[in-house]
């Protein structure tokens, strides 16, 4: 008996150990499922909002002197800008929202941390925000705090530092680029999307301006590829997303903006059907097919929500749809009773419009100033015409018709202007659009 009792009492021990080891053995991460289970799920998706963080300026000299290089930046109201998106989207309920880069102003830790916070509300109620960088978000040398006469350098955002403050971005990832801030996130069963990081920065904190271009190493492509077949096998479209561009979609505007290997992610796309790539970082509202005709894939860039009119998309799908449309920002139902009594915040659209104009008007005056053959009236009505036509194309309006199109030339500011031959090749390329509607959007998927 004495014998039984111990070979039981052994044999108890040998399962205990057993058990204690494989609960200490290291557990396969489970993957994360779809974000939703319907079949018509809403995207809104917002680019280049560049918000600074309130703590991080004071509106003294030296904050007042960076804003007037903003390039129509609005710096001041983004935090009541932004207040009035996530009101907007709690009201709407869209599946998730997306931002496609350059979140903060220059790649300040501090921002990116209060812009969470001022998110936090949708992830609260379920909707998931969905970040990838931008060439201005991860160690950009030029992130400051603006207190009185003097700029002081503040904590960059590293790649780390990335994945921790976007941390819910990363969470819901089926699969994450090692190489990269890229993953993939599966949308429901007839989509995924994929969160491309196109971007170049150095490996340490940075002393100096940003890296404007972007470019998608060897190894993310080799990943996007396998992302893209295995969405394909699933029988999901991929849908995906990336701060730099895929298309040329201005003849002048362009160098530093196009991916600099665009061919090689066009023959992917093509190779995989992928219907759309959404993007940003030109600023400019533009819907466009490949100009060359090669690659079947559609670009939606985002207009920056910083600029006039504050825009943002709504991407509505079926298994055999998507349709795109432009929104811009209200601030009218989240204004308080003192913010009621500022007019750039009351007409905040007309503050916007005016903010972004000014800064087209001041290209045609460093072009014009001090020319012998123009008069000082003719300058104004040169600055006006540009500043106007500049927004209309960032702001994706310039699709005129034949009779304002003729309106157009006949104005003094078209004739003076269009008499340096500079600003002639930009007039040529933001007068008229001649590719597709840069405010909705709308395509049959192929299954």
């Amino acid at each position: 008996m004495k014998r039984l009792i111990a070979s039981v009492m052994a044999l108890a021990a040998m399962t205990g150990i057993a058990w204690g080891l494989v609960a200490l053995a290291p557990r396969k991460a489970s993957t994360p499922g779809a974000l939703t289970a319907s079949a018509s799920p809403r995207l809104w998706v917002m680019s280049d909002t560049h918000f600074i963080a309130p703590s991080l300026h004071d509106g003294k000299k030296a904050f007042t002197e960076i804003k007037q290089s903003a390039a129509g930046k609005d710096l001041n109201y983004q935090p009541v800008a932004l207040r009035a998106f996530v009101h907007a989207a709690l009201k709407s309920k869209p599946t998730a929202v997306i931002i496609t880069g350059d979140v903060t102003f220059n790649g300040e830790l501090i921002s990116a941390k209060s812009l969470v916070r001022r998110f936090a509300p949708l992830s609260k109620a379920g909707i998931p925000l969905l970040v990838i960088p931008g060439n201005h978000d991860i160690y950009d040398g030029w992130a400051r705090k603006y207190q009185g006469k003097e700029q002081l350098r503040t904590p960059q955002i590293g790649p780390d530092d990335w994945r921790d403050v976007f941390s819910e971005s990363y969470a819901h990832a089926r699969a994450t680029d090692p190489d990269s801030l890229s993953y993939v996130v599966a949308l429901n069963h007839d989509y995924q999307l994929v969160m491309l990081d196109s971007n170049i920065y150095p490996v340490q904190a940075s002393a100096t301006n940003p890296n404007t271009g972007g470019e998608l190493s060897d190894k993310t492509l080799s990943w996007l590829d396998r992302q893209l077949q295995a969405g394909q096998k699933a029988g999901r479209t991929s849908l995906v997303f990336m701060h730099h561009n895929l298309y040329v979609h201005n003849r002048v505007v362009h160098h530093g903006y196009v991916l600099n290997n665009t061919e090689a992610l066009q023959k992917l796309l093509t190779r995989y059907r992928v219907p759309v790539l959404f993007s940003g970082h030109i600023h400019a509202q533009d819907i466009a097919a490949d100009p060359a005709g090669h690659c079947a894939t559609t670009e939606i860039v985002s207009g920056s929500f910083s600029v006039t009119p504050g825009g943002y998309g709504v991407v509505s799908l079926t298994p055999t749809s998507l349709d795109y449309r432009r929104h811009a920002v209200n601030l009218t139902p989240v204004l308080t009773k003192a913010e009621r009594k500022n007019p750039d915040l009351v007409h905040y659209q007309r503050y916007l419009r005016g903010l972004f104009s000014g800064n087209g008007a001041r290209l045609a005056v460093e072009s014009l100033y001090q020319r012998k053959d123009i008069t000082d009236k003719q300058l104004v009505a040169a600055a006006d015409f540009l500043g106007e036509l500049n927004r209309r194309f960032f702001a994706g309006e310039d699709s005129p018709d034949k009779a304002e199109l003729a309106k157009l030339r006949q104005t003094a500011g078209y004739r003076i202007a269009y008499k340096v031959p500079s600003l002639r090749r930009y007039i040529d390329t933001i007068l008229q659009d001649h590719n597709l509607n840069d405010l909705h959007y709308h395509t049959t998927i192929a299954r």
